[in-house]
């Protein structure tokens, strides 16, 4: 199957902000829930092992709460590990508690964040993405890359959905789920409740969107093309695969710079 770049509502401007955030928040519940990135620890290992440092930087971060499942095991290598969540729609309330609940290891930037163009505060740390490359066009992405080879910065990608049966059949329960699990998601927020639970238009909204990411997804051999397209590329290594968890995959991809 062809990827195909469907719309998502959360990436309109003008998309309310409040259901935006619970989508995200709903999506880093999710996450944490499952664990699904238990798998992907090694990876990041060898991505902060190549930084400058042990600062970490997250890109479009959305509800960047599933970082709090990893950042535990990793502090045990990298003991002044330092994290900062960062989004071009910065959902400031969820990044306050998350910062509150890791005890002020997990930071985050104020500012809205551009993925493709990181600020040069930030240049030469490990910069990470969860669950958000497929947002981007294939000029938009290859930029990310370039952007991470043209400032020397160690950098991961990972997404826990693909072109293939298992992500189609999760988006069956979505509906069910955003019911049952929204008076478990923190931070709270009251004024989505009318559009959950009366008027069902915030669950249609992550069934959507959920189904869009599946089609936008970039596989294996996508990346290795978006690679294939980067200047200079042979200056990092690069590493493009699947690992799975208890059969659920999250596709990841790796470049390290081969001289920091």
């Amino acid at each position: 199957m062809k990827r195909f770049h469907a719309l998502e509502w959360e990436d309109l401007s003008w998309f309310p902000s409040s259901w935006r955030d619970f989508g995200t928040d709903y999506l880093s519940f999710v996450a944490r829930k499952f664990d699904i990135y238990k798998v992907i620890l090694p990876v990041l290992e060898k991505g902060l092992k190549a930084s400058k440092n042990e600062k970490w930087i997250d890109c479009a971060s959305g509800g960047g709460s599933a970082i709090l499942t990893l950042i535990e095991p990793l502090k045990e290598k990298f003991p002044n590990l330092k994290v900062k969540l960062s989004d071009f729609y910065p959902n400031i309330k969820t990044f306050q508690r998350i910062k509150e609940e890791s005890q002020h290891e997990i930071d985050f930037e104020i500012n809205s964040i551009d993925a493709t163009n990181i600020p040069e505060l930030h240049q030469g740390k490990f910069r990470t993405m969860f669950a958000s490359f497929h947002h981007f066009r294939p000029k938009q992405a290859l930029a990310i890359l370039q952007n991470a080879v043209d400032t020397n910065s160690p950098i991961a990608i990972f997404e826990p959905v693909g072109r293939n049966f298992f992500s189609f059949f999760s988006m069956l329960f979505v509906i069910l789920n955003v019911l049952i699990f929204t008076p478990f998601i923190r931070p709270f927020r009251l004024s989505v409740l009318p559009f959950i639970y009366i008027i069902p238009l915030i669950p249609l909204y992550i069934l959507w969107d959920g189904l869009a990411s599946i089609f936008r997804n970039y596989s294996v051999k996508e990346m290795e093309d978006l690679v294939s397209n980067l200047s200079n590329k042979e200056k990092f290594v690069w590493e493009i695969g699947v690992k799975k968890n208890k059969g659920i995959p999250t596709y990841f991809l790796l470049g390290i710079p081969k001289k920091i």
